[in-house]
């Protein structure tokens, strides 16, 4: 098991969860979702999970972010990027990757705030229609992150055992 923290945009999914239907093999396992931690494994002491993530989450106000425009990275997903508070996004990310954190912090890799639509790995056909579906839709979205969720990923990231919400301040 592990333990993963994101935000779920408040935002209608459906043309996202259509292109995700397609592309994205973990479209049944989550919703769309924007990662701030990636999955770290279970041995970290979930309490002290927990009372980090609050005593850095206490300091952060509710900010809007805006998700347009299309990447691919490195790995062959496709991304939904966040165009409006993606610096808020990144600062955020880097402040949870300390204490606790600050040994699973991935320093060779980037952090690029987005939300995941697909993955075309290697298959130049495959990407070529995702790229042409998802503009087709003219995604964008406006929102706020209000609130993030913690999430215990079962076995071989097959179910979400449960998951925690810690909320923003107004």
């Amino acid at each position: 098991m592990s333990y993963a923290l994101g935000h779920y945009p408040n935002i209608n999914t459906e043309d996202i969860n259509k292109i995700r239907q397609k592309y994205d093999p973990q479209v049944y396992l989550i919703e769309p979702h924007i990662t701030l931690v990636f999955p770290v494994i279970e041995s970290i002491n979930e309490k002290n999970l927990i009372l980090h993530i609050d005593s850095i989450l206490s300091k952060w106000k509710i900010f809007p972010i805006c998700l347009k425009g299309l990447q691919k990275s490195w790995d062959e997903y496709i991304f939904l990027m966040i165009e409006e508070g993606k610096a808020d996004m990144i600062e955020l990310h880097n402040e949870l990757y300390t204490d606790i954190l600050a040994e699973y912090c991935r320093d060779n890799l980037q952090f690029v705030p987005h939300l995941t639509l697909g993955i075309c790995r290697k298959d130049t056909d495959q990407f070529l229609q995702l790229l042409k579906e998802a503009q087709q839709l003219d995604l964008n979205y406006r929102c706020f992150v209000d609130k993030v969720h913690l999430i215990n990923i079962g076995d071989k990231k097959r179910s979400i055992i449960w998951s925690k919400e810690f909320v923003l301040r107004n």
